[in-house]
């Protein structure tokens, strides 16, 4: 066990100064599950740091509480609210407020044309302006000239009216995070781009500190998901039949205003994690520079899924045959595909039963279309909405795990089924085929974990579920091969001793002021006290 920091770790809790500051969106500690399980984890297995965190919320209010319980070692959580209109932190002369809009306005043109040079300038001009009104710089003529001359030169076929609250909206959010006050810590650490890797990039450079990025899924790849099934975006519809090659102007334009925000992001990154290569050729192709991308897979504590794989090594048979599937019910988890897929297995295994494990509360509207579904195909008496569930004690009761997403980075459901001995059908997204299959010479020798489907096939879903049902023999064979893989390749000490590492290296230099008659003690990037 690394020693934790002596002197240096009471000066900076004596000045109330974090080690790492998470910076987040949409996630721990108000969310459960997936990103903010890692979170968690990382915060808990590291106790001689201190934590804070930064995180980005759609409004005051929106989560009624908590979802953790923090541990000791985080200091503070502040919120940073998107769709704010205003901030009540002092006055700003009008000469000021001048100066200010013509940085903010000079910011956004340069976004519009893809230079990212005016970021650390715009930063600095708001913290110094300590802003009372944010609309206004929003709303004024040195905008107001940029906004009619980007519609005259890229959206003339589209209403005015349409473009300019598609523009207010974009900017407006941006605007609130740059403008937030920053808190000082000695690392910044964002779990994803977007407006958490503005954020963070924003105190970085206002601190003049490090930051760190680690993409579990690549925000940008799900952005353009969810902004191509969008029906707020309204594009213009005209009477006849058009044949586009391109997505139509509002598509465009706000999968380039994210694209922009995770540019941002990237190039003020000293360093950036990804789970897995695939994720790593994304973060390239949205101009990641490969020198700085590092691989560290997740993990899972494998002591907390012992007495689950041995309750389910021992167990009788089901007397129905139990799929499970553990996740949010929202679209990108497509649980419609699974339940569509029970249908086709239905036909030949009539009482075999489904448990949908996850909280239902992201998405009220979809997980009703859901609920709607399994009735309409008759499947209420195989179907099974549980809601949020304690995943370890759960597993060992199911014959299968069943992920059926459109989009995916390493998910840990998988590594969890895994620590037991649960064999998986998993769509073919992010790391999916690799967990199952082996991503090394050494690792496939191990044998194969699970089926691999297509995208949204319930019929693939479904034929994929009738095999291993059919075959128990080959169930326990690949339950047995994906609980050795994980046991090799995905404990959960390899990434935490990764994570200590990396945060020592860089928290070091801001440690030099303690005095030469104190003891510190820091980490290499290899593990080894210094």
């Amino acid at each position: 066990m690394l020693e934790r920091w002596t002197s240096a770790a009471s000066a900076s809790a004596d000045a109330g100064l974090a080690d790492v500051c998470l910076v987040l969106e949409g996630t721990y500690p108000f969310v459960a599950g997936g990103v903010s399980s890692w979170v968690h984890r990382v915060i808990h297995e590291l106790p001689e740091l201190r934590f804070s965190i930064l995180h980005i919320s759609p409004a005051a209010g929106y989560y009624e509480a908590r979802a953790y319980e923090v541990p000791d070692n985080v200091i503070g959580v502040d919120e940073v609210y998107l769709h704010e209109t205003s901030t009540l932190r002092g006055g700003l002369e009008a000469l000021r407020m001048r100066r200010v809009a013509a940085d903010f306005a000079r910011f956004v043109g340069d976004l519009r044309r893809g230079e990212l040079g005016g970021f650390e300038a715009m930063v600095a001009s708001l913290q110094k302006s300590k802003l009372r009104h944010r609309t206004n710089l929003l709303v004024n003529r040195l905008n107001w000239s940029g906004i009619v001359d980007e519609f005259r030169e890229d959206a003339t076929d589209e209403s005015f009216l349409n473009f300019f609250w598609n523009w207010y909206y974009a900017h407006q959010p941006l605007l609130n995070v740059l403008a937030t006050r920053l808190p000082r810590a000695s690392v910044y650490h964002t779990i994803s781009t977007g407006y958490a890797g503005v954020l963070a990039a924003a105190a970085g450079a206002h601190h003049e500190r490090p930051v760190l990025l680690t993409e579990h899924g690549i925000y940008t790849k799900e952005r353009r998901i969810e902004i191509h099934a969008a029906e707020w975006i309204q594009d213009r519809v005209h009477d006849e039949l058009a044949v586009q090659n391109q997505a139509p102007f509002f598509r465009r334009f706000w999968n380039r205003h994210f694209e922009t925000m995770s540019r941002i992001c990237y190039e003020r990154a000293a360093a950036i994690f990804t789970l897995y290569m695939g994720n790593a050729k994304e973060q390239i192709k949205d101009g990641a520079d490969p020198a700085k991308i590092r691989v560290i897979p997740n993990g899972i504590s494998l002591e907390r899924f012992e007495v689950g794989a041995e309750r389910f090594a021992t167990r009788e048979a089901n007397r129905r045959f139990t799929v499970g599937f553990v996740g949010r019910v929202c679209p990108i988890k497509d649980v419609r595909t699974l339940i569509a897929a029970t249908r086709v297995v239905k036909d030949q295994v009539p009482d075999v039963l489904v448990r949908i494990l996850g909280p239902m509360e992201e998405d009220p509207e979809y997980a009703e279309e859901c609920q709607k579904l399994a009735s309409a195909l008759d499947l209420d008496a195989n179907v099974r909405f549980e809601g949020r569930v304690a995943v370890h004690d759960v597993m060992p009761e199911l014959d299968l795990l069943v992920l059926t997403s459109i989009s995916e980075a390493q998910p840990l459901v998988i590594l969890e089924a895994g620590a037991v001995g649960l064999p998986i059908v998993a769509t073919d997204v992010g790391s999916c085929r690799e967990l199952l299959n082996g991503r090394t010479p050494e690792d496939r020798a191990l044998g194969m974990g699970g089926l691999i489907t297509p995208i949204a096939s319930p019929g693939a879903t479904g034929r994929a579920i009738l095999e291993l049902f059919a075959d128990e023999s080959l169930r326990r064979a690949m339950g047995r091969s994906l609980q050795a893989r994980v046991r090799r390749f995905y404990d959960e000490r390899f990434m935490i001793d990764a994570y200590r590492s990396i945060y020592y290296e860089h928290i070091a230099d801001e440690v030099d002021f303690v005095a030469s008659d104190q003891e510190v003690h820091t980490v290499s990037a290899c593990g080894g006290q210094a």
